[in-house]
C-alpha cells in the first residue's frame, strides 16, 4: 500500500469526534445485505461463451493475460449509449454495457418518456447482455418504481447504477449526478443507496458511479466508505472532479482510483473510468490500479472497436481494426433494426446523427458542407448518400485507413486552433465542387447541430 493510501486509510478509521454531519458516522450494516464480491466475475463468466466474444478472448487473453476476467465497459452516456450503439460495441470486445442515464422521476411520471427508454413487452434483446441500467435522481419512490418496472419486463437486466458523476448544471437543479455526492455532506446519497439496497438489493446489484469530490481524495474516500457500508455492490470511479470537463478535462487521477481499490477492493468490485484511448491504456490502467474493469466513454463513442488491438504499440500505432466508415455503416444498419427511440434509450434521428458526427469527425473536418448536411439529415437513407460523398472525397485524397486515429476525442486534449495556429494544409480539404463535382449546398438558414452535447462529461 502506498504512503498516501496508508494516510487515507488512517483517516478513514480515525475518530476525530467531529462526525455531526455523518448520521451515526456510518450506516447500520445490519440493514445492508452482504455483497457477493464475485458477482461481477460470475456475470462475465456467464456470458463468456457469447460467439462475439469467443474469438476476442482466444486472441487477446493469451496475448495480454491482464485482460482475463476483466470488464471492458461502455459507459452510461445520455442519448449515446443507446441500444444500437451497445450492440455495435459488443461485436468488438465490449463485454458489459450501461444504458444511458434514465431519469427515474420522468420514467415514473411521463408515459412517453417511459416508452422511449424501455419496452415492457420486449425488454432488451438477448444480445444486449450483460446490461446495467443507470438511473438518476434522489426520489426513492421514483427510483424503486423504475427498478421494479424494468425488473418485471421481459428478460430483465443485470444491475442498476446510481448516477453520481454528471457534472452539468441541470444535475444540480435535479438533485442528481456529481452534486448529489455533496448534498448534505453526502447524507442524501448514502440514504438513497441504503433505501435501494433495502428494497431490491437481494434481487439485483445496486452500484454507484462517482467522481472525486472537489474537496479532495481524502473526503472522497470517506464518502465511498459510507456508500460501501450502505450496501453498494460496485463503485465506478471517474478519476476527475465535477469541475474537470470541457477544456478543463485534464488528466484522470489513477492514483485516487488505486487507493479506492486498496481500501475497498476486497469487499466489492471497483471499476475505473477516464483517460482511456486504446487497449494500451486499458492494460496500463488495469495493471496500475488493480481495478476489476475499465469503462470507456468518449473514446469508444468515436471508435466503437476501441477494445481491439488497434492503434496500439503492438501494431506500430496503426489502425488495424475496422475503418471508421465501416463502423458508421454498421451503426446505421443496427439502428435500422433497433431504432433507438423505440425502447432503446435514444432520441431517434438526433441520436443517430450525433453518433455519425463523432465516428466520422475526422472525415468531416474542413468539409463544412458535408458536416452541416449530416446535421440536417432526416433519415438513414439520406445519411447514406453523404457516406458515399465522403468515400469519393477520401479516394481523391488517397485516404489511408492505417493512418486513422482518434480526432473528436482529442478536441479537449490539444490546443484549439486559431488564426495564429492554422489547420495544417493537409487538413484544408478541397470542397467537393472543385474535386469531384458533388453538389452539397446547404440551405442558408441551416444551423449546425451540436454534435458533442453528451459523452464523457454527461454521465
Amino acid at each position: 500500500m502506498t504512503a498516501a493510501s496508508q494516510d487515507s486509510n488512517q483517516a478513514l478509521t480515525k475518530d476525530d469526534g467531529n462526525n455531526d454531519n455523518e448520521k451515526d458516522n456510518d450506516v447500520n450494516m445490519e440493514s445492508a445485505p452482504e455483497v457477493d464480491r464475485q458477482w461481477l466475475l460470475k456475470l462475465l463468466k456467464k456470458h463468456s461463451s457469447d460467439p462475439r466474444l469467443v474469438p476476442y478472448y482466444a486472441e487477446l487473453h493469451e496475448k495480454y493475460p491482464i485482460l482475463k476476467d476483466k470488464a471492458l465497459v461502455v459507459a452510461p452516456m445520455v442519448d449515446q449509449s443507446d441500444l444500437p450503439f451497445r450492440l455495435l460495441c459488443r461485436k468488438y470486445g465490449t463485454n458489459l454495457c450501461f444504458t444511458p442515464m434514465v431519469h427515474a422521476k420522468m420514467f415514473h411520471q411521463k408515459e412517453a418518456y417511459k416508452k422511449q427508454f424501455w419496452s415492457y413487452v420486449n425488454g432488451t434483446p438477448p444480445g444486449d447482455r450483460p446490461l446495467i441500467v443507470q438511473l438518476c435522481g434522489s426520489d426513492t419512490t421514483s427510483l424503486i418504481y423504475t427498478i421494479r418496472y424494468i425488473l418485471s419486463s421481459k428478460g430483465s437486466v443485470d444491475g442498476f447504477d446510481l448516477n453520481c458523476g454528471c457534472p452539468q448544471t441541470i444535475a444540480k437543479r435535479g438533485n442528481y449526478g456529481a452534486y448529489l455526492l455533496e448534498k448534505e455532506d453526502g447524507n442524501v446519497v448514502v440514504d438513497v443507496v441504503k433505501k435501494l439496497v433495502e428494497e431490491v438489493g437481494k434481487e439485483i446489484p445496486i452500484s454507484v458511479k462517482v467522481r472525486i469530490l472537489p474537496s479532495g481524495v481524502e473526503d472522497s474516500l470517506k464518502l465511498y466508505k459510507r456508500l460501501v457500508d450502505a450496501g453498494a455492490s460496485m463503485l465506478t470511479i471517474h478519476g476527475r472532479n465535477r469541475m474537470q470537463k470541457g477544456l478543463k478535462t485534464g488528466k484522470t487521477d489513477w492514483d485516487a482510483i488505486k487507493q479506492v481499490v486498496e481500501l475497498f477492493g476486497d469487499k466489492i468490485p471497483i471499476m475505473a473510468n477516464g483517460g482511456i484511448s486504446n487497449l494500451d491504456d486499458v492494460r496500463e490502467c488495469l495493471e496500475y490500479t488493480g481495478v476489476d474493469g475499465v469503462m470507456s466513454s468518449e473514446a469508444i463513442l468515436e471508435y466503437p472497436a476501441l477494445f481491439t488491438d488497434t492503434n496500439t504499440e503492438a501494431v506500430g500505432g496503426k489502425r488495424t481494426g475496422p475503418r471508421r466508415m465501416q463502423l458508421a455503416k454498421e451503426y446505421l444498419e443496427t439502428a435500422d433494426k433497433h431504432p433507438p427511440q423505440l425502447g432503446g434509450q435514444g432520441n431517434g434521428i438526433k441520436c443517430v446523427r450525433a453518433h455519425i458526427h463523432k465516428i466520422l469527425h475526422e472525415d468531416l473536418t474542413g468539409r463544412n458542407d458535408l458536416r452541416q448536411n449530416i446535421a440536417l439529415a432526416q433519415d438513414h437513407d439520406e445519411l447514406r448518400t453523404y457516406f458515399n460523398d465522403i468515400e469519393e472525397l477520401n479516394k481523391v485524397e488517397e485516404h489511408s485507413v492505417e493512418s486513422e486515429g482518434l480526432a473528436w476525442y482529442m478536441r479537449h486534449r490539444i490546443p484549439r486552433r486559431n488564426d495564429s495556429n492554422p489547420i495544417p494544409r493537409k487538413f484544408q480539404r478541397a470542397t467537393s465542387s472543385t474535386k469531384i463535382g458533388i453538389s452539397l449546398e446547404v440551405p442558408s438558414n441551416a444551423a449546425e447541430e451540436d454534435d458533442g452535447n453528451c459523452g464523457e462529461d454527461c454521465h
